[in-house]
């Protein structure tokens, strides 16, 4: 490498100096990949929050969602060092990616909780689990199973993919189907708690300059509306009995 142009031909015989001045010279690079790791896991973090909150319109779901990818994220960072692999440029690239990946099946999940038409949590979670479960599942497995054969590959870069994305799907599905079914059985949101669709409807309003006194229109679905027409006063004809 460049670095060891500064070495005279003693310190090249010992190597001390030289690995020495090498390892210092990292220093720098590692503070690069770290910095680039945490930021594109925060970046993809606080760009999830006010997606999730659009598509499932629900904050309290969302919340639960991003809580449940912050999990698999960490466990996602923790099996780094357990397979013995260092901080490079292949597992920084890689750590960009896992709230991408690991977002994938808690949303369908989430979406399911909050389309059912279901009154109480437990109902509404058999409900997501019967129909979205079974989905998810399935394409869970294909990815696994897609990963599995990067496994045999002899450049580093798909081998090291091939791991992460293994590790990734396979800690997802586990947070997607039991971590996650299991807060939303025990504080998910029921009814209207935490919709924002009132919200919308109230700025919708707003922008079309709908008044408290308007009625809506039942003809056009309820998208339109119209001024309630003034009630007529009605006058009784006294009836002459005798």
């Amino acid at each position: 490498m460049p670095l060891f142009i500064f070495c005279t031909a003693a310190e090249l015989a010992t190597k001390s100096h030289c690995k020495t001045v090498l390892l210092f010279s990292m220093f720098p690079f590692l503070q690069v990949l770290v910095r680039s790791a945490v930021t594109g896991i925060i970046t993809g973090l606080c760009l999830t929050l006010p997606l999730l909150i659009i598509m499932t319109t629900n904050w309290i779901v969302a919340l639960l969602c991003c809580m449940t990818i912050s999990f698999i994220t960490v466990g996602v960072v923790g099996i780094i060092p357990l397979v013995g692999w260092k901080l490079g440029i292949l597992e920084s690239l890689n750590l960009t990616l896992v709230v991408g990946l690991a977002v994938d099946y808690v949303v369908h999940l989430a979406d399911g909780y909050v389309r059912s038409q279901k009154h109480s949590r437990g109902d509404k979670v058999r409900e997501t689990l019967g129909h979205v479960g079974i989905s998810v599942l399935s394409g869970a497995c294909t990815t696994v199973g897609a990963s599995i054969f990067m496994l045999f590959a002899r450049i580093l870069f798909f081998f090291q993919f091939g791991i992460f994305m293994f590790c990734t799907i396979g800690l997802s599905i586990f947070y997607a189907l039991f971590f996650f079914t299991t807060v939303l059985a025990l504080v998910g949101p029921e009814g209207n708690t935490g919709s924002i669709l009132p919200l919308v409807r109230y700025a919708r309003d707003k922008l079309r300059g709908k008044k408290p006194t308007d009625v809506t229109c039942q003809q056009c679905d309820g998208r339109g509306f119209h001024a309630q027409p003034p009630r007529e006063n009605s006058t009784v004809t006294p009836v002459d009995i005798s």
